[in-house]
């Protein structure tokens, strides 16, 4: 096999899938999501070769998306964000934390008590109340813009309390009725229209929003608000700080800056496609409930030592406020097979790839652990797996 290029997906003989995340001259770096950690593999070259292939690689649109690796110049290696969680564990947390999952109350008289998910539906309640159907052709017709003003106004204070979004006043001052807003709202209306987001559309809402003069914090917001409450089963909202933290947290870098592109909107609408197709197994109807997700994924804050080791060490985490992950709610014996487990995988990560006898005996380990009773002791069949693995390690 030639070498391969950073971002190519690969299939390794026992670790399954990964990405190469960067090219050196002796070594390939590849990410592999199986591997228990945030470290992409160094791989030895032209040695790791044989073990590696495209053939029968299926598509994998969240391997992907992953892109946001560092080098950490302690280790050499490249890694990822160390509050990275897989999807999995995303999940697991954002359940831990909302039992009813995507369940939203209706809007009530208690208006401040409303969770995020619910001002954003009522938003966008009150924008197919104001706008939809052929309401906004009409008012456009007749050059109404102060009525137009007045319905926008109104949508966005439903979302007025939801931290990042552009101050209500803010919002008023620059809707103030005059040729500027007219071309905004031309821009937002037209962007709206269209059956998908294009490139021309959204670039000529980008420049008659940055025309209203709001501050550079609301610059995202004052672009992606409206379309997001209009049509959140095609577009996404930004939130400086909650969306870009989310995003980071599940390995993807938007390549954020704090004035809008489209560049980094298509890199965040990609991803909450890929979100919505993995969350819709757990309730999520469209990126309304992606923004709350990735809102609760970014604020979950994880001690330092949460992060995995190059070497392998077992993560340490807080209760609360966080994913759980398969080690905990398991007796101590489960937990130390699993730390002597992770011990062999670091030794695999490390130089133990070119060892086809010991790759397959710990990937047959690492199979029957996942099937096995956490809740229980590890069974002695597992554990002469375990220990068939240990001993062949003994070789390298």
């Amino acid at each position: 096999m030639e070498k391969l290029a950073a971002g190519t997906l690969v299939k390794h003989r026992t670790l399954g899938a990964g990405k190469v995340v960067a090219v050196e001259a002796t070594a390939l770096h590849v990410f592999f999501p199986g591997s228990g950690t945030r470290y992409a593999a160094k791989l030895r070259w032209p040695v790791a070769s044989p073990f590696l292939t495209q053939d029968g690689l299926e598509p994998d649109a969240w391997l992907e998306g992953l892109s946001s690796f560092a080098l950490d110049s302690a280790s050499g290696r490249y890694t990822l964000a160390a509050n990275f969680m897989s999807h999995e564990e995303a999940v697991a947390a954002y359940l831990a934390d909302h039992p009813a999952a995507f369940k939203t109350p209706p809007p009530g008289k208690h208006a401040s008590r409303l969770e995020r998910g619910a001002r954003w539906r009522a938003a966008c309640a009150e924008w197919t109340a104001a706008l939809g159907g052929e309401k906004v052709d009409k008012l456009l017709e007749d050059g109404n813009d102060a009525e137009l003003i007045r319905c926008l106004l109104r949508v966005a204070a439903h979302a007025a309390r939801i931290a990042g979004m552009v101050e209500t006043d803010v919002l008023k001052e620059a809707l103030e009725p005059g040729e500027v807003v007219r071309d905004f709202l031309d821009a937002l209306f037209g962007y709206v229209a269209v059956p998908l987001p294009t490139r021309a559309r959204f670039e000529k809402l980008l420049e008659a929003s940055h025309a209203l003069g709001v501050p550079p914090d609301a610059a995202w917001p004052m672009v992606t608000f409206f379309p997001f409450v209009a049509a959140p089963s095609r577009h996404m909202v930004l939130v400086p700080r909650s969306t870009s933290a989310g995003a980071s947290c599940l390995g993807c870098d938007l390549q954020y800056q704090a004035a809008p592109s489209w560049a980094t909107y298509v890199r965040l609408r990609e991803l909450s496609t890929r979100l919505l197709e993995k969350l819709a197994t757990v309730g999520a109807r469209d990126f309304v409930d992606v923004e709350c997700f990735l809102h609760a994924t970014g604020g979950r804050r994880q001690p330092a030592s949460a992060s995995v080791s190059p070497t392998g060490a077992a993560p340490s985490t807080r209760s609360g406020h966080r994913a759980v992950p398969p080690e905990e709610a398991v007796n101590q014996d489960f937990r130390d097979f699993k730390e002597r487990l992770r011990r062999l995988e670091a030794m695999l990560m490390q130089g133990g790839l070119s060892d086809a006898d010991f790759a397959q005996a710990l990937s047959k380990v690492r199979r029957a652990t996942n099937r096995g009773d956490r809740t229980r002791e590890p069974t002695p069949e597992l554990r002469s797996m375990l220990e068939r693995a240990e001993g062949l390690a003994r070789r390298l």
